[in-house]
């Protein structure tokens, strides 16, 4: 289970990232963790695995592994980090580009304050979705 970083009435937000040290601050993990498993770091179905809720093929492809629950929050916020935003190079094989954040149901929707993590975001890597990002948080199309 993962520590709650906002209350629904909370309109702050919190930019550390002391915890994970991943792209995005720590509370966007919380929040997208919340959304998509109920913060279930085992989270295991025929189709989807880990606190992300990623799809077993999207899992293989991204992380060389079908099955995430064996990993630890930190790991597996590297492979929702490399699909969303930093892509992946292994050695003797091509690049994967990243995809961007609004593959998740929970992004999409604007579920806890995903979308203003994004809207306000600071690393280069996520530049290029904020103005979507802003645009949903306000809720305009």
């Amino acid at each position: 289970m993962i520590p709650t970083t906002a209350h629904a009435h909370d309109t702050t937000l919190d930019y550390s990232r002391k915890q994970y040290g991943a792209i995005m601050p720590d509370a966007y993990y919380h929040d997208l963790g919340r959304c998509e498993t109920n913060s279930n770091l085992q989270h295991s179905t025929r189709s989807y695995t880990g606190i992300f809720g990623i799809y077993r093929g999207t899992a293989q492809r991204w992380a060389g592994r079908r099955d995430l629950t064996n990993l630890t929050m930190r790991q597996q916020i590297r492979v929702a980090d490399r699909i969303a935003f930093a892509g992946w190079e292994r050695p003797g094989k091509p690049k994967v580009w990243p995809v961007g954040p609004f593959g998740w149901g929970a992004v999409r929707s604007g579920c806890g304050k995903l979308l203003e993590h994004i809207c306000h975001a600071r690393h280069p890597r996520v530049q290029r979705y904020k103005t979507r990002a802003c645009r949903l948080a306000k809720g305009q199309p």
